[in-house]
């Protein structure tokens, strides 16, 4: 009951900053979105044509969002001197007890096994975010994000990283953009709330959140103290913060793209939604893509 509890109360924390919004009086004010995501993505990188001819290569106009590329860079630098300063096949025996019970593997640490899990479904909440945008012909983009987003269940941002660091924003759509699959499944709200139930049934059937609801301080602190000598532990978990905060970056850009004033008005309220979709990890996300307003019949 205590674990119901707790998911109750998050789900409640994030209902109340939805219905902050007061959604009958959003100003449709997509015009002004354009120049709000161009200040919010000042750290780029352009590469210029090396000749002077009209062909157009993959190279032409492709940007580098610095927001994205360097948690990607530091996210692979980290990997890389943890799994050289570990002993050799620490990360591998626990793989193996993941393997052989995905639920339960016996970690001694509930809260890392929720996140280890929680990884291998984020791209859903991911993809609620980022497909609406992905077949856009006003703002085409470099690479479709389905590929990443599905070699992000195994990778994390190690792929969806990739596609971000070369995503332009998308702050308005067309219903032609659309495809059938992000219209008739990422934006079906059964499918939505589907989605919050397997995030909130991880966090409920790892113990996590039963052990955070009776001995918080013990649960983290045995969460730490697996981490910290862990090196598949600390970038799982530092993948899966890189993940939420690049969730929590596209959501002022979706609610643009559903009619909000993001640039106006609604500002702090989108960024309080924002920032509520990190109260519990890719389980804020969920919550948001379920209660997040429907795209006009115009879009």
């Amino acid at each position: 009951m205590k674990a119901c509890h707790f998911i109750c109360l998050f789900i409640a924390c994030q209902i109340g900053v939805a219905a902050a919004f007061s959604l009958s009086s959003i100003s449709h004010s997509r015009t002004q979105t354009s120049s709000s995501f161009t200040r919010l993505n000042k750290l780029e990188l352009q590469a210029q044509p090396t000749d002077e001819s009209n062909d157009e290569g993959f190279l032409s106009n492709l940007t580098i969002n610095l927001n994205y590329a360097i948690p990607y860079a530091v996210f692979f630098a980290l990997g890389g001197y943890c799994s050289a300063t570990e002993p050799m096949g620490a990360s591998n025996d626990i793989i193996m007890q993941f393997i052989a019970d995905p639920i339960n593997p016996g970690t001694g640490s509930s809260v890392f096994e929720a996140v280890f899990n929680t990884l291998g479904l984020i791209g859903v909440p991911m993809a609620c975010l980022l497909m609406p945008g992905n077949k856009s012909k006003e703002v085409p983009q470099k690479f479709s994000a389905a590929p990443f987003l599905f070699g992000s269940a195994a990778a994390g941002y190690g792929s969806l990283g990739l596609y971000m660091m070369t995503r332009k924003p998308v702050p308005s759509i067309d219903s032609d953009d659309l495809g059938w699959f992000t219209k008739n499944v990422l934006e079906n709200k059964i499918f939505n709330v589907v989605v919050v139930a397997a995030f909130a049934n991880i966090w409920i059937t790892t113990g996590a959140a039963v052990d955070i609801a009776t001995d918080a301080s013990g649960a983290i602190t045995a969460f730490i103290h697996f981490i910290s000598g862990s090196a598949l532990g600390f970038v799982s978990s530092v993948d899966l913060l890189i993940l939420c905060l690049t969730g929590a970056s596209l959501v002022p850009e979706d609610l643009a793209r559903r009619g909000v004033d993001v640039d106006g008005e609604d500002k702090g309220k989108a960024l309080a939604i924002a920032a509520s979709t990190l109260l519990v990890p890719a389980l804020g996300l969920a919550v948001y893509a379920a209660l997040r307003p429907s795209l006009d019949d115009e879009a």
